[in-house]
């Protein structure tokens, strides 16, 4: 069993019966519910079961009819007709056939046509679930000035057997509308989208445009102020579908249908008449008409035409870049292009990668010396590994690029600059970090720093352009700063991050920082940012130095506090993740803090709670609550003692698990909110108010 058709019931053989649920890694769906029933055979009853053989062949099996009655094996149980809809045949012996269709506003989701076969010598089956028929959700009566229509699901598969109408009404009658496509794909001469202009819906004069596939005007006008969208889908293969934005304009023009990428457009009015002039960049080909005009029906004469890189061109320019062709869309098949980059003589070029995906093994770019024939090449290269940055030996560098005949890949960018045979190239500024100083001649050194928060987990801090076997090249190679997993702290300030900030955090973390003042001094850290995955990727904070010391509290989710502080002159922190979903993790800035001599720090403020009073001297009390549907972890008062320390940790202002409610009235709000509730929950709320009221 799969997809989407609700099975017929099932009917075992014997006392037992197995279920085996398997799953792939691509796509997550809601999965099912199904019940069982412990009966004697006779009592079962059912509109067609499939029964399943039993392994004992001494034994013959027999389908149940719905009054449970053995029938032939020769014969499949009737498969019943779906709610609102109706069945065309009722001869149910192998090799017969029964349709089913629905009713008017309900659509089809199965097989329209099943057919009696035979498993075994004792078995005969439908080959297929009997279908059903659903209520039709899709489409609907917008009007302007602006929206947006997806299909069914969008962007997940739309239903089959799908059957959706649009209609869009200006609010201004004496305007049109504009209709843009962001994304398209329909099963290509199955499935369609109709697009027509005012009139009756599905009327062949009105239509302006009858859609499938992928390819789509860049804009469609209607001619009235109303237009309409049919999408129909077949029984079979499905796809994404498609989003498509819709604007009120002004009458008598097509509408502004932009400038290609790496191109450049002549005209800016877009009444009847007018015509648009498209151009290029260098490098780039114009692909579609150069020249399109607007015509009476509001359509433009053609789509914006693309600029697509040159698979053949010389860069005499001190810098540009080099674009696989169609980059970033797939390249073609049987490709075979040159580019040669020529600097003046007495200069040399420098590549620097910057994307890379291509077939491997049979896809490749070869980069070469040009004019030094006796050289072998800089490297060649296939696969989606990113390469490490090129220099050339001369001014002159040759790159090719060659592919088969099958599958193609994302391509390739590539940076190249200039410079002199006494200089080395420019080495770049790492990712968060620094770099200082700007001269690159030959003996000339900059160095390199990682922002805070960052360590150096490859590469120099100070490079060197060095003379090496005839080459001018740097001593070593630029640092890499990456956010490490823990650490020891001895700075009077710094930042804490996760590995893999700024992006989301690794899976299965398990980092320890230690934070360490000097003695008499206390430790604040403050929470900038935090968000980590609800209850399995947690944030553990101590008051002391090691894993044993006095817990302040665990964090996940959005729930951190402003700022946690330390009694002493140490702060353990402990960041656990799981193996699955990750988030971007937190941002914590610590900081060395001395206490005055007749108060406490500033306690902070519970995350969805208040605090009432402001005073934090010796023997004062401070309270705290919470927002409403919240409940505070701690109602003691917080009390300042001479220590200068709170006499306990800040509360938390938590949303529980159930309890009981009493007042006119009150919010309810789910375990751990504004986060996602835990797994396993069974909670209940009582709500009681005054005596005779509701």
């Amino acid at each position: 069993l799969s997809g989407m058709n609700l099975p017929s019931p099932v009917i075992s053989s014997k006392n037992w019966l197995r279920l085996h649920f398997t799953s792939d890694s691509n796509h997550r769906r809601k999965g099912f519910n199904a019940q069982f029933q412990v009966k004697k055979a006779i009592e079962l009853k059912s509109r067609g079961v499939k029964m399943l053989p039993s392994k004992d062949s001494n034994h013959k099996n027999s389908v149940l009819t719905q009054g449970g009655d053995a029938i032939a094996s020769d014969t499949c149980p009737d498969p019943g007709i779906p709610e609102n809809g109706k069945r065309v045949g009722s001869d149910f012996r192998v090799g017969a056939s029964v349709q089913f269709s629905c009713e008017d506003n309900y659509v089809l989701q199965g097989s329209k046509s099943i057919t009696c076969q035979r498993v075994t010598d004792t078995l005969a089956a439908w080959s297929d679930h009997r279908p059903i028929c659903r209520a039709r959700t899709c489409g609907s009566n917008l009007r302007g000035p602006s929206g947006i229509i997806t299909s069914p699901n969008y962007p997940v598969q739309y239903e089959d057997n799908a059957h959706c109408v649009w209609v869009i009404t200006t609010t201004d009658p004496e305007k049109v509308i504009k209709l843009a496509f962001e994304e398209f794909e329909l099963e290509r001469g199955y499935d369609t989208l109709t697009v027509g202009d005012a009139g009756k819906v599905g009327d062949t004069r009105t239509v302006l445009y009858v859609l499938t596939g992928s390819s789509v005007p860049d804009l469609i006008v209607s001619m009235s102020n109303q237009m309409w969208l049919h999408l129909q889908s077949d029984d079979s293969i499905g796809s994404p579908g498609f989003k498509a934005v819709y604007q009120e304009i002004e009458k008598g023009g097509c509408g502004d249908p932009g400038i290609p990428s790496y191109g450049k457009r002549t005209g800016s009015s877009f009444l009847h008449g007018d015509t648009l002039t498209f151009e290029c960049q260098a490098a780039f080909e114009l692909v579609g008409e150069r020249t399109i005009t607007c015509q009476q029906n509001n359509q433009w004469s053609g789509n914006k035409p693309s600029c697509v890189f040159s698979c053949f061109f010389n860069f005499t320019t001190p810098s540009g870049i080099i674009l696989s062709p169609n980059y970033p869309e797939e390249y073609g098949n049987n490709m075979n292009c040159v580019w040669l980059i020529i600097s003046e003589p007495g200069s040399r070029i420098h590549l620097i990668f910057n994307d890379f995906d291509v077939e491997p093994q049979f896809d490749y770019l070869t980069v070469k010396d040009d004019g030094i024939s006796d050289l072998p090449p800089l490297g060649t290269f296939s696969g989606n590994e990113v390469p490490s940055q090129l220099a050339s030996s001369g001014h002159i560098v040759r790159l090719e690029f060659q592919s088969d005949h099958s599958t193609t890949g994302r391509g390739f960018n590539i940076t190249y600059t200039t410079f002199g045979q006494n200089e080395c190239h420019d080495p770049g500024i790492p990712i968060n970090g620094r770099r200082f100083g700007d001269r690159f001649l030959l003996g000339s050194s900059v160095s390199f720093h990682c922002d805070d928060g960052f360590v150096k987990t490859q590469g120099s801090e100070s490079i060197t352009c060095i003379m090496q076997d005839g080459n001018v090249v740097w001593s070593s190679t630029v640092p890499r700063c990456e956010a490490p997993c823990g650490g020891h702290l001895t700075a009077s300030s710094g930042v804490i991050l996760p590995p893999g900030w700024p992006g989301y955090y690794k899976d299965s973390l398990n980092c320890e920082w230690v934070i360490e003042a000097r003695p008499g001094h206390s430790i604040k850290i403050t929470f900038d940012r935090f968000q980590t995955e609800v209850n399995y990727d947690t944030l553990e904070v101590r008051d002391g130095p090691a894993n044993s010391s006095p817990l302040i509290g665990e964090y996940h989710g959005t729930q951190a506090p402003q700022f946690l502080i330390s009694t002493g002159n140490y702060m353990y922190l402990l960041f656990t993740t799981d193996n699955s979903r990750s988030s971007v993790g937190f941002l914590i800035h610590s900081k060395s803090v001395t206490l005055e001599s007749d108060s406490c720090l500033d306690p902070g403020i519970p995350v969805n709670g208040h605090r009432h009073g402001n005073n934090f001297n010796i023997r004062s009390t401070v309270t705290f609550s919470c927002d409403p549907g919240y409940t505070l972890s701690d109602e003691e008062p917080l009390i300042c003692e001479r220590n200068h320390q709170w006499n306990h940790a800040l509360p938390s202002c938590d949303a529980l698990c159930g309890g009981y409610i009493h007042g006119k009235s009150g919010t309810v709000l789910s375990p751990g909110f504004p986060d996602f509730y835990p797994n396993s929950l069974n909670c209940t709320w009582t709500i009681e108010v005054s005596h005779g009221k509701g």
